[in-house]
């Protein structure tokens, strides 16, 4: 069985592959990422990259602690 993907709000949901139901979720605000075959909503998460399931909140926050970590190390070496 065939699933779309939706995002909103940093959320994923799996929606049957609809057209219609597809619509109805775009006019609720949600955005397309994929389609995906699989046997259940879980198993059509599961089987989305890596790439798509991380959120770019997360990657900020990563990159704002390595910088912190980088200014701390220069700091503490003078």
């Amino acid at each position: 069985m065939k699933f779309y993907i939706v995002k909103k709000a940093n959320k994923l949901d799996a929606i049957p592959a609809d057209k219609e139901l597809l619509e109805r979720y775009k006019a609720d605000h949600y955005s397309y990422v994929d389609i995906v075959s699989a046997c259940n909503k879980e198993d059509a998460l599961k089987r989305l990259t890596t790439e798509q399931k991380h959120s770019k909140k997360q990657l900020i926050i990563g990159v704002n602690i390595a910088v912190f970590s980088l200014i701390l190390i220069i700091c503490t070496i003078n």
